[in-house]
């Protein structure tokens, strides 16, 4: 008879496998959809730490830095020398290891879990599609959650037996969390509730006990630590220690947002709608439904057993957050990782509790198959949201997404700057209504003479105007002696981008075309 494998030795065996699973949703063709406005206006940001090694805090825009620097190794080794060289991919893929690092993080929660727990937490977490999506995103969320998870666990390790090691982490995750986005406090107030719904629960003895000064002190460690970390961060490491500063005036315009924009406006329900069930017309049905269901038996288990602290803790801590971001009205589905996390965690209980509600080998292996059958449907969703309709308005991760046409924008400015005689120096103007006209600068990023403007400008002349149809009218009268509008091209859904050719610009790129297509009509064997 073989002897059996430590726990310990299959609980990391199974973390990996759900990894490896993570890595391969989140790492392929990571350009596959044009950059979101937010992606570029965060490339944007990034930049100016790049190429200049001083971060400043903006209290009204971009939220922390965390990604920013993590994307600077990514684009150290590529070795690029310029802005210009960088991809899509060079500021994903930080992220995207992230979203992957949480599948092993899960271990910090090994001594709270069953081993059957943990691998349902790990396989839901590296297959949920709205964390594989948003782990293919140049944004904070993912950051936020995985540092939101780190300080689940170590707070929990504290709750149950304070101690140095613990204070420090749970303060550097929170710190993290500070660092990255402005609604940590929101994930601070959860927790709060969380211990506050099992306090008295601590399990120590009297060996172990802490005195009330000693347990006073840890915390205040910890609480340090997380401040210290933020400082850090939102100083750009020394190089603006305006910045934290600038971090407590951020709540102004973000509290300001929370009441809601016309755009970003959502009911109650809108976070329940995308994970639980999402159709839209002539799409396919989405629905992480299995994550909520499984979450309900992990709740129902934590409340029936007493000694299922933890479970407990999860419970009200998920809800709670859940429940906050609920009531906001600002809305984006991005926001929905924050308590999606500790849905998983709490799904991860309700798996296991489902098993051992049947006695019989074959009955929990039948089980397990249904549960994995439904789980591999989660799967083919990620796939089917990341791969297949990453740009789709039937998708219900994608979010003022723009469309693929954009793409022509960037083909049609590098054809014509090849024949301009000054190439990426020609002149570029683009007329817009408003601020929105994201991520045409990062398509545009390699020209060098480029200029943005929200009304008419009393000089429009330039090589190429793009500008929004809001301003067709007058721009036709203004430049129809010297320059043709060659046409629309999709920028979001319903957003339009106009472009305003110089005519002799575009007599030489209709030449220049024409000769391409007649040398390929000689080099094709059908035309020989």
């Amino acid at each position: 008879m073989s002897p059996k494998l430590p726990h310990n030795v299959i609980a990391i065996a199974a973390i990996l496998m759900m990894t490896a699973i993570a890595l391969c949703f989140r790492i392929p063709n990571l350009s596959n959809r044009p950059f979101h406005g937010d992606e570029a206006v965060h490339a944007f940001k990034f930049r100016e730490l790049w190429e200049h090694g001083v971060y400043h805090y903006d209290p009204n825009e971009f939220h922390g830095p965390t990604i920013y620097y993590a994307a600077l190794p990514v684009v150290a080794v590529s070795g690029y020398r310029s802005f210009p060289e960088t991809t899509e991919r060079d500021f994903r893929l930080p992220v995207a290891l992230i979203g992957a690092l949480m599948v092993p993080m899960l271990l910090l929660l090994r001594r709270f879990f069953s081993i059957s727990a943990l691998c349902w937490s790990a396989l839901l977490l590296a297959i949920s599609p709205a964390f594989v999506f948003y782990s293919r995103y140049f944004i904070q969320e993912v950051p936020l959650a995985c540092f939101t998870l780190g300080f689940i666990a170590m707070v929990w390790r504290f709750h149950q037996k304070p101690d140095k090691t613990s204070a420090i982490w749970s303060g550097l995750f929170a710190g993290l969390m500070l660092a990255s986005k402005e609604t940590a406090p929101l994930t601070f107030v959860a927790v709060g509730l969380g211990l506050l719904a099992v306090r008295g629960t601590r399990p120590q003895s009297d060996e172990e006990g802490l005195t009330t000064s000693q347990g006073n002190d840890l915390e205040l460690l910890g609480l340090v630590i997380a401040l210290t970390t933020a400082f850090v961060f939102l100083s750009g490491f020394f190089t603006d220690l305006s910045g934290p500063l600038g971090y407590f005036k951020s709540y102004t315009p973000w509290l300001k947002r929370a009441g809601g924009t016309d755009i970003h406006k959502h009911s109650f329900l809108y976070y329940f709608q995308t994970i639980g069930w999402w159709h839209a017309d002539k799409g396919p049905i989405w629905s992480e439904a299995l994550i909520l269901v499984m979450a309900a038996f992990g709740a129902v288990k934590s409340f029936r057993d007493r000694q299922n602290v933890f479970g407990k803790f999860i419970t009200v801590f998920s809800l709670s957050l859940c429940l906050i971001y609920s009531f906001i009205p600002y809305k984006t589905p991005w926001c929905v990782l924050s308590f999606l996390v500790g849905f998983i965690v709490l799904a991860g209980l309700g798996g296991d509790y489902l098993l051992s509600l049947l006695k019989p080998k074959w009955a929990k292996s039948v089980l397990c198959l249904v549960l994995i059958g439904f789980a591999v449907q989660l799967g083919f969703q990620s796939y089917r949201a990341s791969f297949v309709l990453p740009a789709d308005p039937a998708n219900p991760y994608v979010y003022a997404q723009p469309v693929n046409d954009i793409l022509k924008i960037k083909e049609r400015m590098d054809s014509l700057s090849l024949i301009h005689p000054q190439h990426e120096k020609m002149i570029i103007k683009v007329v817009w209504n408003d601020n929105y006209y994201w991520p045409l600068p990062w398509y545009l990023r390699k020209f060098n003479n480029i200029g943005y403007y929200n009304a008419i400008p009393a000089d429009a002349d330039a090589a190429v105007v793009l500008t929004v149809q809001e301003f067709d009218e007058a721009l036709t009268k203004k430049l129809d002696p010297t320059h043709i509008m060659t046409g629309f091209v999709g920028l979001r859904p319903g957003v339009f981008v106009e472009t305003f050719v110089r005519m002799d610009l575009w007599e030489l790129y209709i030449k220049e075309k024409k000769r391409k297509e007649a040398a390929q009509q000689v080099d094709d064997p059908r035309y020989q």
